[in-house]
């Protein structure tokens, strides 16, 4: 359960993480067992149903809902938005440096 914080859910991955690492969130077995899978997979929350989630974890539905709810969020499909926007700027981001990379692995011609 959360605590000593409001009951405003992470707005990033990363800020879950913090809270988890603190101890401001702590899990029961069952909950634990999910997010450490969503941790180390953020794509399955963010595109598996809360079915093909619960088989992949060896949990019941309920529990996968029950996650986003002990996190602090109201519905799954909120904590699978902020998953969502997780992985679209970790790739925007791993874009923008292969961009880089490649741009300054370029010889461009010099000017006469």
């Amino acid at each position: 359960m959360m605590k000593d914080r409001d009951l405003f859910p992470p707005e990033t991955l990363q800020e879950l993480k913090y809270l988890i690492a603190k101890r401001h969130i702590v899990f029961p077995d069952s909950l634990e067992r999910v997010a450490r899978e969503i941790m180390d997979r953020p794509e399955l929350m963010a595109f598996e149903s809360a079915a093909a989630i619960a088989r992949h974890c060896g949990v019941s539905q309920t529990t996968v809902h029950r996650l986003a709810q002990h996190i602090g969020f109201g519905t799954l499909r909120e904590f699978r938005a902020m998953m969502k926007d997780h992985i679209r700027q970790t790739a925007a981001k791993r874009s923008y440096y292969l961009a880089e990379t490649m741009v300054v692995g370029r010889r461009f011609p010099t000017s006469p």
